[in-house]
């Protein structure tokens, strides 16, 4: 749906699962600075009762975003959002509501030479605390804290803006996990 995988299992990998593909969805570059993609997005994850709040909560959240990022309606194909979970924890369960934390590094930036940030990495650990409705887990909130994040080795210098634009172009983002 929106292109985010729905129908998991009522089980705690299936909340686990859901809550991965939930959080990269959440982390495409489309859902950052397309409105109508994100509220798409965001009806195919959200539960019944949280999803007028998210769409309201998402959008005022992406304005001064995108403003720090120097992306606009004009260069919004410059950005660079990709994602990977690196690690889950399910911190409860029950065959109605479950959280589950998502490990996470990210690279966000514009391969715009005059950007106000380059293309940078980023780690945060997401809780995501879903429920079962209509047969399906369905997202009730994100909150989100930093890392853990590794240190750095200094084991390369990093990437040009046109390395970036040209990776972002010929690599597709790696699909929703099942």
């Amino acid at each position: 749906m929106a292109g985010v995988p729905v129908g998991y299992p009522d089980t705690p990998a299936g909340a686990v699962q859901a809550a991965v593909n939930y959080e990269l969805a959440r982390s495409s570059a489309s859902y950052f600075t397309g409105p109508a993609a994100r509220h798409k997005i965001i009806d195919a994850m959200a539960a019944s009762g949280a999803r007028l709040q998210m769409i309201s909560n998402e959008d005022a959240a992406m304005k001064p975003l995108l403003v720090s990022l120097g992306i606009n309606g004009s260069n919004a194909n410059t950005l660079v959002a990709r994602a990977a979970a690196l690690g889950t924890k399910s911190d409860s369960y029950s065959d109605q509501v479950a959280t589950v934390e998502v490990w996470m590094a990210g690279v966000i930036g514009t391969t715009s030479k005059s950007a106000p940030l380059p293309v940078s990495a980023s780690w945060a650990t997401y809780t995501l605390t879903l429920q079962w409705e209509t047969g399906d887990w369905k997202l009730v909130s994100v909150t989100s804290a930093d890392g853990p994040t590794p240190l750095d080795t200094g084991s390369g210098s990093p990437s040009s803006v046109d390395d970036f634009r040209s990776a972002n172009s010929s690599f597709d983002a790696p699909p929703y996990v099942g």
